[in-house]
């Protein structure tokens, strides 16, 4: 498993502060732990496997291993924010900056499409943008006109609410309607069950700590969200179009 060896410095956003990390394998990544909370972090683990599978530019991510004794010696923030253990990591991309809204009509229209869809599905509120501000969760990268998409762990939204969906997501003026063309939307589902099907190899190489704790605590359910991911993919998806 990979392996975290140096901790360099928290990053300048996110509510779940991840740190910015050296890895065993040579390479920097972006690390969240305990702030992000154990549902939060496999909720992230299964919701990127869920974007790759179905088709979306994701960073390369991995379960790592950070030594609680290399937080101790970092200093209090990172004792508070990470605290050690198993963690997840998403490796960083060069020369990248937060989405700014001026730049959303830049974005491929069938990208946009499939990232709003996604969405949806997984039941994200947590991807929001519009000229007053607001917190996209995805990269820019200028220099090639390329997008990556991060932060999955507020995706499986127990008090999701479609209205405040359509009404705040970064790409809500996507065209897309009830009368979406019948080989799109064969399309689409077949994504979405191509995606499922990574569901079993993901959660099995979740640490059994996490696990545990989940089930004791609650703060997740995953049988409940699969089975809804089931029933959209075979069609569902399209009653909750706006």
């Amino acid at each position: 498993m990979l392996e975290i060896i140096e901790i360099i410095k928290p990053a300048r956003q996110g509510m779940t502060m991840p740190f910015l990390c050296n890895a065993s394998n040579r390479h920097a990544y972006y690390v969240k732990g305990y702030a992000a909370t154990i549902p939060g972090l496999m909720k992230e683990w299964l919701g990127s496997h869920l974007a790759l599978a179905f088709g979306l530019p994701v960073p390369e991510f991995s379960l790592a291993f950070l030594d609680p004794d290399l937080v101790n010696y970092w200093g209090d923030m990172a004792v508070y924010q990470l605290k050690g253990g198993y963690v997840f990591a998403s490796k960083q991309v060069p020369s990248v900056t937060e989405l700014k809204y001026e730049t959303v009509n830049e974005i491929d229209a069938q990208l946009k499409l499939s990232i709003l869809l996604f969405d949806l599905w997984v039941e994200n509120e947590d991807r929001t943008l519009s000229e007053k501000g607001g917190n996209p969760n995805l990269l820019w990268k200028s220099d090639e006109s390329d997008l990556y998409v991060i932060d999955h762990n507020l995706i499986f939204d127990e008090d999701f609410n479609k209205k405040e969906f359509w009404d705040t997501h970064v790409f809500k003026n996507t065209p897309i309607s009830k009368q979406v063309d019948f080989i799109e939307r064969q399309a689409l589902e077949e994504r979405m069950k191509k995606a499922l099907a990574c569901w079993q190899s993901a959660w099995d190489k979740i640490p059994e700590e996490w696990i545990e704790f989940n089930n004791d605590t609650q703060g997740f359910d995953p049988e409940k969200h699969l089975q809804r991911l089931k029933k959209e993919a075979n069609g569902d998806i399209w009653l909750k179009l706006s």
